[in-house]
């Protein structure tokens, strides 16, 4: 049986790789057509309603922030990297080659560092 903590996790990812999706290949919706009010609003619905009954993120340890941050770090690139290797092409800039994303990720980075120093900094030691 799922855990129901998961739920909420699961519905997160499956609502940011949409999006994804639908940037990086927005022929997509000609597939299946639903207007895009609709797949946005639902969208949004379900990340709201996933950010704010997760209780992972509830969870106000160090830890818990740490590894939801390198986490999410991790798959909004993976998913960057899967895309472009498919042949998608962003409608909002995110690519590879872009120097924004790259500075971002840096920041992300070196605060997932911060973190990690002041998760460790807290730690009793043995």
């Amino acid at each position: 049986m799922i855990n129901k903590n998961w739920i909420p996790i699961g519905l997160i990812i499956i609502a940011i790789t949409m999006l994804m999706a639908t940037d990086f290949f927005p022929k997509l919706n000609d597939l299946i057509y639903i207007p895009k009010p609709v797949v946005i609003v639902f969208l949004l619905l379900i990340l709201f309603l996933g950010f704010n009954t997760t209780p992972l993120l509830k969870n106000d340890t160090l830890r818990s922030h740490f590894l939801w941050g390198v986490t999410t770090v991790f798959f909004l690139m993976g998913l960057i990297i899967v895309f472009s290797l498919l042949g998608g092409n962003s409608q909002v800039g995110l690519s590879l080659s872009s120097p924004a994303l790259w500075i971002v990720l840096a920041i992300s980075v070196f605060e997932l560092y911060c973190e990690y120093k002041k998760m460790k900094a807290a730690q009793p030691t043995p």
